[in-house]
């Protein structure tokens, strides 16, 4: 069996500011096979872009780096912010209950620069957070999770610590983590906590709140559709939503985000 299979064309939304697109995922999603050794032990496909937090200029990257992001948040509660993003390597750090196992669309980054994760990459990420709170104390945001997500309990709780030391942080993302498991519990509370500067939302969670799924372009579904994909456009033909940063939707409501696969 081939081990890697193409399922769906990808797309491309975003400003014409970035620089370059280390986190863009192009072209078409990969399916791996069941013994691919990325899948049986747990990896990305990518071994050569993982890096130690010492071979990188810095762990947090301006969201200007990626189409899909953006560089400053422009509306809602988060506006004027800037916006930076963390990619750990896919797998290494999911939970194998992953719905997006096999199809993770980190095996078409063939650029994004994922940090490996360990004591190392936490005490570098804790010295750049403290340094972003100096910067930046009107506030910034962490786009948490490009790839990868909460490898540890102490990992999580480590970004509870995070939130209750730096008052200028705004951290928005995903877990494959299911809700009522430990690490779920965890973000669950950072929610409660921190309504007004966490916003995890739980992937594969089909209820009214709190979750994000994935559906086929254009299939109905009772949820809302991420309005980057959809290209809303105003009465004079502007898009409304072009990128994270001018769509505010996944911090400003609690409501579950149906995203089109892509």
């Amino acid at each position: 069996m081939n081990a890697l299979a193409p399922i769906k064309k990808g797309y491309a939304q975003g400003t014409s500011g970035r620089r370059f697109e280390s986190f863009e995922a192009r072209g078409s999603r990969f399916n791996l096979a069941d013994d691919h050794p990325a899948i049986v032990e747990g990896r990305t496909i990518m071994p050569k872009r993982v890096f130690a937090p010492t071979e990188v200029k810095r762990i947090l990257v301006s969201g200007k780096n990626s189409r899909k992001i953006g560089d400053r948040v422009a509306r809602g509660r988060w506006a004027g912010a800037p916006i930076f993003t963390l990619t750990l390597e896919e797998r290494a750090t999911c939970p194998r209950t992953c719905a997006e196992w096999k199809t993770c669309y980190g095996s078409n980054m063939n650029w994004a620069k994922r940090i490996a994760h360990g004591p190392e990459f936490e005490s570098m990420l804790w010295a750049e957070l403290e340094a972003k709170q100096a910067a930046h104390p009107a506030g910034f945001v962490v786009r948490l999770h490009v790839l990868g997500d909460f490898y540890s309990v102490a990992y999580a709780e480590l970004w509870g610590e995070a939130m209750a030391a730096f008052p200028a942080l705004r951290v928005f993302g995903y877990t494959a983590h299911a809700p009522d498991s430990e690490i779920g519990r965890i973000i669950g509370r950072l929610n409660e906590r921190h309504a007004d500067r966490f916003a995890y939302r739980f992937s594969g969670l089909d209820e009214p709140e709190r979750g994000s799924v994935v559906i086929e372009p254009g299939a109905d579904t009772p949820h809302t559709v991420c309005l980057a994909q959809r290209s809303l456009t105003n009465a004079a033909g502007d898009k409304k939503a072009e990128c994270c940063a001018t769509c505010a939707l996944c911090w400003q409501s609690p409501r579950t985000i149906a995203f089109w696969r892509h």
